[in-house]
């Protein structure tokens, strides 16, 4: 097993490399619970499932979201946990699966608080033993990333989407593999962090400038383009919005000038076929483009920038482009002189 020293100061920068090991312990500790939940939920048992969370772990819903479709054949429907209050339908059999890495956000508990046990079931997906959501919840997942001291989250949500990807692995028999396969995705993060790292420095200084800057992704990374999107706010202090690829061609486009910087995600073949019509549009308007692709992706006909990643399996995507992206908001953070521990308007739980 790889054991990676690093030395940089900051907490964000640290627990960066510490997702890897955190993913690892997640898959020894918690398999067992990630079968117990998916036991519960296959296709047809309850008439709804509703993933709620806020911020990050609203990303991770959607990334659950997105694993329960593709592996499990399960639907589900994410939902910001401040509004699932307003969307809870008068259901009599349903289901709700809860992230918070406290198991303390406020917006979480007065939703499940108000819920009618006698028709729902409630799943918690957090990282604080003992916390109220596991209090709560007839079943939960306990990640393992630790103590996170920084503001911005990135091991938390690295094991947030392990877990997301070891519940919806467990339902069908024949996608136990790919939850196995968590150790091997783990141990390839170790050894590649140092290159991508690397990149991503050498590219914060080219945007550290920017005011305005887009994120697009599409498929199981369109959850990956928001998170990029909420960390260059929150450790970069860019405004930064993040859009489903082709979704950017509905409107976002106008506001796209040589100064605004575009990142684009491309996990696979798909994702660059689904992007043409998108950077043959961007080329009118020259904005710098930075790609974070895999490896077999050629970006070098439109972008200015490229992370490559040998991404060894594309249903792991989410978890090598995000580290990737919290790199990339971590170097443009330090680029701009800011501390990314510690936003200055943030705290760590919303109450």
């Amino acid at each position: 097993m790889l054991s990676l020293i690093v030395s940089k100061e900051h907490f964000m920068y640290k627990e960066i490399y510490e997702g890897p090991d955190a993913i690892l312990k997640t898959l020894s500790e918690e398999k067992d619970n990630a079968e117990k939940i998916a036991r519960e939920i296959p296709e047809g048992k309850f008439k709804a499932i509703h993933i709620i969370g806020s911020g990050t772990s609203f990303h991770a819903s959607l990334v659950l979201q997105y694993y329960l479709s593709a592996l499990g054949k399960v639907e589900s429907t994410a939902i910001p946990a401040s509004e699932y209050l307003l969307w809870n339908p008068e259901l009599d059999k349903y289901a709700v699966i809860a992230y918070s890495q406290s198991g303390e956000s406020g917006d979480i508990i007065e939703a499940l608080e108000k819920i009618d046990r006698s028709k729902a079931r409630i799943y918690g997906i957090t990282n604080t033993p003992g916390s109220t959501l596991t209090k709560i919840s007839d079943f939960s997942i306990v990640t393992r990333a630790g103590e996170e001291k920084a503001v911005t989250a990135t091991k938390t949500f690295d094991v947030q989407i392990a877990a997301a990807i070891m519940i919806s692995a467990s339902i069908k028999e024949e996608n136990k593999r790919i939850r196995e396969g968590l150790a091997e995705v783990a141990e390839d993060l170790k050894k590649i962090l140092p290159e991508i790292d690397k990149e991503a420095e050498k590219i914060s200084s080219e945007i550290k400038g920017a005011e305005d800057l887009y994120v697009l992704g599409t498929g199981k990374c369109y959850p990956i383009a928001l998170e990029a999107g909420l960390k260059f706010k929150e450790a970069a202090c860019i405004h930064a919005e993040a859009f489903a690829l082709r979704e950017f061609l509905h409107g976002p486009v106008q506001l796209v000038d040589e100064s605004t910087p575009v990142i684009i995600i491309l996990h696979n073949k798909t994702a660059r076929e689904r992007a043409e019509k998108v950077i043959k549009k961007l080329k009118q308007y020259k904005p710098p483009i930075i790609a974070i692709h895999s490896e077999e992706i050629k970006v070098d006909d439109f972008a200015s920038e490229a992370i490559s990643i040998p991404i060894k399996d594309d249903i792991y995507a989410t978890l090598y482009t995000v580290k990737a992206i919290q790199l990339l908001s971590y170097h443009t953070s330090i680029a701009r002189g800011l501390n990314p521990d510690s936003p200055t308007k943030l705290t760590k739980v919303v109450k």
